[in-house]
């Protein structure tokens, strides 16, 4: 089962999404795990996962959080899907970034 990590600034607003996203993957047989984290906690829960999203509102972090997790794969959230908490959304533009976690 292939781990997923978003990070956003405190971690709420992406928790909210990760459990909507868990849902669709779980409705598309997509055997995978997704959690949430706030950018504090982030370089300490990394290593325990295969691929990660940012929050468009951290973009500006993007080169800290590569530098966290080498080369995992690593995608910002478009804005409209993250800001309406589209989980479908957001889901298939994960499966489409991040073709190892179909592997």
């Amino acid at each position: 089962m292939k781990k997923l990590l978003i990070c956003c600034l405190f971690g709420n607003t992406a928790n909210a999404l990760a459990k909507r996203m868990q849902k669709a993957a779980h409705e598309h047989n997509y055997p995978m795990l997704i959690s949430a984290v706030g950018m504090d906690n982030f370089a300490s829960v990394a290593p325990a996962f295969d691929c990660f999203l940012v929050a468009p509102h951290i973009q500006y972090k993007l080169d800290e959080i590569k530098a966290a997790v080498g080369d995992a794969p690593v995608a910002i959230i478009e804005s409209y899907p993250f800001a309406s908490m589209d989980g479908e959304k957001v889901l298939e533009f994960v499966m489409a970034k991040m073709p190892v976690l179909t592997e």
